[in-house]
């Protein structure tokens, strides 16, 4: 489930690495690792810094699409348990949501909530709704299912344990990982996670859902992707694999966008256990050749419209769920995952991919389909 539409800034491919890369033309010439040109120990990378604390920006925003977000270097930091996890943004949050008064009175998120953020807080206000004015708007027509979700969200630092879990689970599986801070805030309801220079970002509001929460008031695509507090932990480790993320070549077609968001489903299944988007897999399951065929006819495009950030195209009467591109990288993913021996080495080679066709095609999949 991605929960956000991003900007065409947040499209662009994750960090600015000048590597050198190498294309292939068949799997079976591929060195070991063909999708790692951004290796750190290639020629023409260059290297990650690895002694800053790394800032997760976990804030309240609900979409699809999970990108980084353009801004000062990235800080980053070799010991899981060195990233903080920022709650601090949400009391600040319901103090600002007590004082409003109309869909117009936006001085209470602006001085109580966003005047007075963390730097996570900053990064989502100024990558999503901008201003205050925006987010009055968004949340106010929605504050009966705020008020439901207020103790789910203020419980948030009680699940530092499980994401510790996840970042030490990465830390074992992969050399490089660089971990962030987390920050948690509030938002419109229109992201789930996104990331930025200085860490993840984390749209509480969309995982915090109470068993008396009115669910029906929201949007039917705000019903198919809010969460209970439980499956936190899967997108923060969604959004920690984005963090790693170094590819050589450019994300902008269907293929390589949907291979970067649904890598970031597997990945986060490894760490957790679970993914964000476990409803788009139930469809894509019951419908995978079809899906497939489908995509297929439009991968090497760029328009992304019928297969990712599109949660607004999602109606009463559809049956055909928002954001199937992440199912379609996730199955390309763990196909090429399956087939290698060295998981290791399949890991660094899923979050340093240089050539997005010749990683379908090294996969395996859609042979069977």
């Amino acid at each position: 489930m991605r929960v956000e539409r991003p900007t065409a800034a947040d499209v662009a491919s994750g960090p600015n690495l000048s590597c050198r890369t190498t294309s292939y033309k068949v799997p079976h010439q591929m060195p070991r690792n063909p999708y790692g040109a951004c290796a750190r120990e290639h020629v023409g990378c260059s290297p990650m810094t690895r002694h800053f604390s790394l800032t997760i920006v976990l804030v309240a925003l609900a979409g699809s699409g999970c990108s980084s977000l353009t801004g000062p270097r990235r800080i980053s930091n070799a010991d899981p348990d060195a990233a903080r996890i920022v709650t601090e943004d949400i009391p600040r949050f319901w103090t600002a949501f007590d004082r409003m008064t109309s869909a117009t009175d936006t001085m209470p998120l602006r001085a109580d909530y966003l005047d007075r953020g963390t730097i996570g807080l900053q990064d989502f206000t100024a990558a999503r709704w901008k201003s205050a004015k925006t987010l009055t708007a968004m949340v106010w027509p929605l504050r009966v299912y705020y008020g439901s979700i207020r103790q789910n969200t203020l419980s948030m630092q009680a699940r530092e344990p499980e994401i510790r879990r996840a970042f030490r689970a990465l830390d074992t599986l992969y050399a490089d990982a660089v971990f962030p801070d987390v920050y948690f805030a509030i938002g419109g309801m229109s992201t789930g996670g996104t990331t930025s220079q200085r860490g993840l970002l984390i749209g509480t509001e969309l995982f915090a859902r109470a068993t008396d929460s009115p669910v029906s008031i929201l949007s039917p695509w705000g019903q198919s992707v809010v969460r209970s507090i439980d499956i936190l932990p899967a997108i923060v480790a969604h959004e920690l694999t984005h963090y790693q993320q170094q590819y050589g070549g450019s994300t902008g077609t269907l293929l390589g966008q949907s291979i970067k968001e649904g890598s970031a489903d597997f990945v986060g299944e490894l760490l957790t256990g679970r993914t964000i988007n476990e409803s788009i897999r139930t469809y894509g399951d019951a419908h995978e050749s079809e899906v497939w065929r489908d995509f297929s006819t439009q991968m090497n495009g760029t328009d992304l419209s019928r297969w990712l950030y599109n949660g607004g195209s999602v109606t009463t009467s559809s049956t055909r769920p928002a954001d199937l591109g992440y199912y379609v990288g996730y199955k390309i993913t763990a196909a090429y995952y399956a087939k290698q021996t060295d998981k290791r080495r399949a890991l660094r080679d899923i979050l340093r991919i240089s050539d997005f066709k010749a990683f379908l095609l090294a996969s395996g999949y859609a042979s069977g389909l």
